[in-house]
């Protein structure tokens, strides 16, 4: 059976990477909790330079990015995220939530499929993938039960265009997130792990009010995620906490533990 790595999105640490010191010395500390991974950004160094340090600290770079509506008009920039694909030894493309304008209609979703079908054409024989990333306003009602997410799914080329579902905005979706990560078998080589937790004490108790929370603090069903992203053979998981309540690096290690405990 495939061993799933535990990665981290830097985003997690970002208020941390303003210097190019401050980079190394927070992937150093990634890198001795334990993870093995990492999607990151905001490295002032040459890329050849970034890789040489990924490598010795034996991170994998787990994808590249690339701007949708930039790749689309401007062949160069689609050519530079294939040559970033190929120089940092990853398949995945990531492209960022699509434009606000294609948001809340069947026709806006349908546009955005159209487009990635478009680039996918070049992508596919070069043997890349664009994956997405759904927050929980994919899954806004579009009516008669279907969602943004849907026609994003049915619409795009499942070869090329595939998903870094996260378990946090699945659950803020209304979305089981172990029933929703079976959906994406075949194109899910990478979920982004986060709890979701629920602060105590509403008052009104209708005031409820959810929080991000480390693997394993807070409410999600982490044995039955994770059984499902074993059997459906996801590459990794990638620990991503958008606000953390203190040191975001205790976060990742509280996660990381976690995981362990779970099993990963």
């Amino acid at each position: 059976m495939q061993t799933m790595r535990k990665g981290v999105q830097v985003y997690t640490v970002r208020q941390h990477i303003g210097t190019q010191a401050e980079y190394e010395a927070s992937l150093r500390k990634i890198r001795e909790i334990g993870y093995e991974s990492v999607q990151t950004f905001g490295w002032k160094c040459s890329d050849e330079e970034h890789r040489a340090f990924l490598n010795e600290l034996g991170l994998k770079q787990e994808s590249v990015g690339g701007d949708y509506e930039t790749m689309l008009r401007d062949h160069t920039a689609l050519q530079k995220a294939i040559d970033d694909a190929h120089f940092y030894g990853t398949d995945l493309i990531s492209v960022g939530t699509l434009p606000k304008a294609m948001r809340e209609s069947r026709e806006g979703y349908l546009e955005y499929a159209e487009g990635i079908n478009r680039l996918a054409k070049t992508l596919g024989p070069e043997g890349l993938h664009l994956i997405y990333h759904p927050h929980a306003l994919e899954f806004f009602s579009l009516g008669g039960g279907e969602t943004g997410y849907d026609v994003l799914f049915d619409a795009t080329d499942s070869e090329v265009f595939w998903y870094c579902l996260d378990t946090h905005w699945l659950q803020s979706g209304g979305k089981d997130p172990a029933a929703y990560l079976k959906k994406a078998a075949g194109r899910l080589p990478l979920v982004h792990f986060k709890d979701y937790r629920i602060e105590g004490g509403a008052d009104p108790i209708e005031q409820v009010v959810k929080a991000f929370g480390e693997v394993g603090e807070g409410n999600l069903d982490w044995p039955g995620i994770i059984d499902v992203c074993r059997a459906l053979e996801t590459r990794a998981v990638i620990v991503e906490q958008d606000v953390c309540p203190g040191d975001p690096f205790e976060s990742l290690a509280v996660s990381y533990r976690n995981m362990v405990k779970f099993g990963l």
